[in-house]
């Protein structure tokens, strides 16, 4: 569109027709633009209005990891298409979709209820069904695969996790000191397991993602490989994951010492309580949205860029992509290996040595940025628990669900409160 018009005002230069012509396609043009620029940015304020009131509520937290996933496929998509040749020729990651038969509903950002432009194809007649809520379907649909995998690998450390806590809090009051160790000794079981998972999950979520499909996330060697061929990226990604985690924390922290940081709220009705605290989580929320998005967008990014790795460097072979990612990189023609010289031996040696050299610092660096993103959470807990609650239906609890790696839930009123009000 905007080569047309650029092309169009050369022509208006050229010709002998009058210059107020010229002017007025021109003021029509810019007033076109800034309409559009308007119309884009409320889209976007609707759209993360709406994310940070479902985080307030369990099904709607679902919805927004459907949501996320599919933001992460085009994701994905695009920063494969910023490595193509198409690019550079000057094709637009919107022409690439458009003309692209598996491809087109990523032209734009998801939808919440209507379905997606283009999701049925440009000649089929889509039924009203799909029409007035196909992406509230797809949402829900995608993410309960997606939340399903997450709690395979990441929910038994959970468990462990309030199984410790339990423990710990019982050998206290019953004086066990015979069972003082086992407290400590879930805990730590659980902190393994859970360091040992995020090494896998954020790629195995990316894959997910960028596939449509709810097996490729146990792919587990598959998806391992790519792991080891971004293992800097995996650190990159680790951290940003406990950066982002403080911050939450806090947030997730601070309700338990309102009074203490405003005494006059000592003296308030339950009614009010539960009004600050509905506020204060909502507000809240704004934030744990845009760092759960953020994130898998990382994580998307570094796994495109793994697989393209993986792929030109003949450590895979086409046939062995999930046909997703077959047919996004056919599209692109990013197929194509690079031919490497075979190098000498003792050449290979050495760089064989140092490659697992790097691997296993940067591996163990890895696992101590995620025992300080478990750290959090049982400091967290420690200052504040957060009690399974069935009469909110909160019956995940602060150990159960975390925010940024599962369910972006984020709504810890107390159902008691709730109940009184």
């Amino acid at each position: 569109m905007s080569v047309t018009l650029a092309e169009g005002e050369q022509v208006a230069g050229e010709s002998s027709g009058p210059r107020p012509r010229t002017r007025e396609n021109q003021t029509r043009r810019t007033s076109s633009t800034s309409l559009t620029a308007i119309w884009k940015i409320a889209i976007f304020f609707w759209k993360y209005l709406v994310a940070v009131a479902l985080c307030q509520v369990f099904l709607g937290s679902i919805l927004v990891v459907g949501w996320t996933y599919r933001l992460m496929q085009r994701t994905a998509l695009k920063k494969w298409w910023k490595k193509s040749q198409l690019r550079s020729d000057g094709v637009t990651f919107g022409e690439f979709v458009a003309d692209s038969q598996s491809f087109g509903h990523l032209c734009h950002w998801p939808n919440w209820i209507l379905g997606q432009h283009s999701a049925t194809g440009p000649q089929s007649k889509p039924r009203w069904g799909a029409v007035l809520c196909g992406s509230l379907w797809l949402n829900g649909k995608v993410g309960i695969q997606a939340i399903f995998n997450t709690w395979v690998l990441t929910m038994p450390a959970c468990v462990l996790w309030l199984f410790a806590w339990f423990a710990g809090w019982n050998n206290s009051f019953n004086k066990g000191y015979e069972q003082a160790t086992v407290g400590p000794l879930t805990g730590g079981l659980g902190a393994v397991l859970f360091i040992a998972a995020m090494f896998y999950v954020p790629m195995a979520q990316a894959r997910q993602a960028a596939t449509g499909s709810f097996l490729a996330f146990y792919e587990f060697r598959f998806v391992w490989r790519l792991v080891k061929n971004r293992w800097l990226g995996c650190l990159k990604l680790a951290v940003l994951y406990s950066l982002l985690s403080l911050p939450v924390i806090m947030l997730k922290t601070a309700p338990a010492f309102f009074p203490q940081i405003n005494s006059a709220l000592e003296d308030v009705t339950d009614a009010e309580i539960l009004r600050i605290l509905n506020w204060y989580y909502l507000a809240s929320a704004a934030f744990v949205f845009a760092s759960f998005v953020l994130l898998k967008l990382s994580a998307a990014r570094t796994y495109a860029a793994a697989l393209l790795y993986t792929v030109t460097t003949r450590r895979v072979e086409p046939e062995e992509l999930h046909l997703a990612e077959r047919t996004a990189l056919g599209e692109l023609g990013l197929l194509r290996l690079q031919e490497r010289p075979q190098r000498h031996l003792i050449i290979r040696t050495v760089t064989g040595g140092g490659r697992f050299v790097k691997g296993t610092t940067v591996g163990l660096a890895t696992a101590v940025v995620w025992f300080a993103f478990v750290s959090q959470i049982f400091v967290s807990e420690f200052l504040s628990y957060h009690p399974v609650d069935r009469i909110q239906c909160h019956f995940l609890g602060g150990w159960l669900n975390q925010p940024l790696v599962q369910l972006p839930w984020f709504n810890y009123t107390p159902g008691d409160l709730r109940e009184r009000v």
